[in-house]
């Protein structure tokens, strides 16, 4: 086994990787213009309507882009991954849906898969049947999404109303907290 502290130490540096392009593009996103005709960064009244619902944060391209780097961060992007995987199979062409959803039920709902989302048995096994029937439809994974949309809610996505990075947003002032301009400091430039 003279092999897995290496490939452990290489999955340490890809993530380690991963984390930092996310910083970055995280701290370029916050230092855009909020005014500016060519910035992606919300006003802050629109990162305000995240917090009405999960469903209106996935609902924005920029809110769910910016859950999911939340979620990178935590290590904890599986159940979301799994979430925007169903929704993406929804809209499958019906000549594609058994082989996106039996990829689907590997990669997220099959025990010991490599991106396993929690699940209970009972939906585990309703999902395994939905896959396996001749013509599985677009709900095939409704209660398995709704279950993890659930726990998303209950858990991931009230820790990321908490982030900083979401918290940043919707304050009414341009300029982050990190970036310490609140100063008296006259010479700070933003």
């Amino acid at each position: 086994m003279a092999h897995v502290p290496s490939l452990h130490r290489c999955c340490l540096q890809f993530n380690r990787s991963e984390m930092r392009l996310l910083n970055l593009k995280a701290g370029f996103l916050r230092r855009r213009a909020p005014d500016s005709p060519l910035s992606a960064r919300p006003q802050p009244e629109e990162a305000q309507k995240w917090a009405e619902s999960f469903t209106a944060l996935m609902a924005s391209k920029y809110g769910s882009s910016l859950y999911r780097a939340f979620l990178l961060r935590e290590f904890s992007n599986e159940n979301l991954e799994f979430w925007l995987a169903v929704e993406e199979y929804r809209n499958s062409k019906p000549q594609k849906m058994a082989a996106k959803a039996q990829q689907i039920y590997n990669d997220f709902v099959a025990v010991q898969a490599a991106k396993e989302v929690n699940l209970d048995s009972e939906t585990r096994l309703i999902t395994l049947t939905n896959v396996q029937s001749n013509n599985p439809d677009q709900h095939a994974f409704d209660r398995a999404q709704r279950r993890i949309q659930h726990m998303m809610e209950r858990d991931s996505y009230l820790r990321f109303l908490q982030s900083e990075l979401f918290l940043e947003l919707v304050q009414t002032n341009q300029c982050p907290t990190s970036t310490g301009c609140g100063t008296d400091d006259s010479s700070s430039v933003l």
